[in-house]
């Protein structure tokens, strides 16, 4: 405590001192008067030198705290492009052909809807014709064949033609519908004449039988009547033999007209047969050409819509309103291949926003939400500023860039499409070139020069 009183007692006194010393010095325009020698020693000492000093020390110091307490944002640059948000939509061709019309121009608007470019139709629509044609065919066969159907059920021979039939087609076909029922209907009636026939043969075959049946007992009364008179000595003996054998002869007959009847009888029955047999394989014959029909029908309607959409892609239509960019073809009777895109449409009235992507080292810092300052390439950011917006989405998973690596692709939303330029507002197009300043922190001005020897001084020394 008595050290800290003398050092105060020290100071106050070099002060008082001072201010005695300043009130005895003589003022500038005195000392022009004295003698040169004492003129250097009276004239007081100028203050520029000490307040020069002075002021660079408060430089110094005002500099030392703003590094310290100065903060500066931290960010990580993204190059990237303005582009729609939902995206550019690219024109192809569904299959490869023939350019026959190009009805637009690179920079036109077009409206949703318009046509663009024509390709050469002979091809498709000649697929699209034989289609047709297959179709047709097919389907007349199953209107015949269900016509024939009906008619077998005993409904009459109702053939429907399908819609477009001409007349003269629809009479072809009832035509051969008749005919191939004529056909199946002679086979059916050759049967039931066979049955006829056979019906014929029994009757005829019991009719003698009956009659030989009626005609023995009559025979069997005479040769009982011979045989008495034979014991008598009135008839020879070789009339009995005679009349034994005529009815044996008969009862033979009578045994075969039953044989005859039963052997009728049988055929009658495999006649009927045969006749329900062919009735039923013609039906059945019917049934399953009406199924193929059927199912080639339903083959070839498809066949149909697939060269029926075939054919409706060689018109090539704009799916948004927009404006025509990067339009690749420009002769006509040119080949254009399939999958291949001919041309860029950019929405118009789109929300815009950025397309970037953060280096691998930046990627650990980063998150979405953070604000973004755009810096339009077009467009000095020193003079006409950047564009505020927010970071919104990063991708999952990092792509191979041949000059900067693994890089990673995220978006930006912007809070406008607009830039100021010399008092007018311009409004931002798709395209263009902007840097995206990502702000991941902030810190002190210090740590930021620092930083350099920091990483010299943790990485110093390792090498062999």
């Amino acid at each position: 405590m008595n050290a800290v009183t003398r050092h105060w007692s020290a100071v106050r006194d070099a002060l008082d001192n001072e201010r005695a010393r300043s009130r005895s010095v003589l003022r500038t325009e005195e000392t022009d008067f004295l003698p040169a020698a004492l003129e250097v020693v009276e004239r007081p000492v100028s203050p520029t030198a000490r307040v020069t000093a002075w002021v660079l020390l408060g430089l110094l110091v005002v500099a030392l705290l703003w590094l310290f307490l100065g903060r500066v944002d931290v960010v990580a640059s993204a190059p990237g492009k303005l582009i729609p948000a939902d995206d550019v939509k690219l024109i192809q061709p569904g299959s490869g052909g023939i350019v026959r019309a190009i009805l637009v121009r690179d920079g036109q608007s077009v409206r949703a809807g318009q046509a663009l470019v024509e390709l050469d139709p002979t091809v498709s629509d000649a697929d699209t014709a034989q289609a047709g044609k297959a179709l047709e065919t097919a389907q007349l066969d199953a209107a015949r064949l269900r016509a024939i159907l009906s008619a077998l059920d005993g409904q009459g021979l109702r053939f429907t033609p399908p819609a477009g039939t001409t007349a003269e087609i629809a009479a072809t076909q009832v035509a051969l519908a008749r005919a191939q029922l004529a056909e199946i209907q002679a086979g059916s009636q050759t049967r039931a004449a066979d049955t006829e026939s056979a019906r014929a043969a029994r009757s005829e075959a019991q009719i003698q039988a009956a009659k030989l049946n009626e005609t023995l007992p009559l025979l069997d009364e005479q040769i009982a009547a011979n045989e008495t008179l034979l014991e008598k000595g009135y008839v020879s003996k070789l009339k009995v033999i005679e009349m034994r054998r005529q009815r044996l002869a008969a009862a033979r007959d009578r045994d075969a007209a039953l044989a005859t009847a039963r052997k009728a009888e049988a055929q009658i029955a495999v006649a009927g047969g045969n006749s329900s047999q062919s009735m039923a394989e013609a039906r059945a014959r019917i049934l399953a050409d009406l199924a193929k029909a059927e199912s080639d029908a339903r083959l070839r309607q498809e066949e149909l819509t697939k060269a029926t959409k075939r054919s409706s892609l060689q018109r090539l239509v704009s799916p948004v309103d927009g404006t025509v960019t990067q339009l690749a073809v420009h002769t006509v009777g040119g080949v254009v291949e399939a999958a291949k895109p001919i041309m860029v449409i950019v929405p118009a009235r789109g929300k815009l926003i950025a397309e970037v992507t953060i280096a691998n080292k930046d990627i650990g810092f980063v998150t979405p939400g953070q604000p973004v300052a755009l810096k339009v390439e077009a467009f000095s950011f020193t003079r006409y500023g950047a564009v505020p917006g927010k970071l919104e989405q990063i991708s999952s998973d990092a792509v191979q860039d041949e000059k900067r690596g693994l890089i990673y692709t995220a978006r930006v939303a912007l809070d406008r499409a607009t830039i100021r330029r010399d008092g007018a507002t311009v409004p931002l197009t798709p395209g263009m070139a902007v840097t995206a300043d990502i702000r991941t922190g902030r810190r002190s001005l210090a740590s930021y020069l620092l930083s350099p020897i920091d990483e010299i001084r943790t990485t110093a020394g390792r090498e062999r």
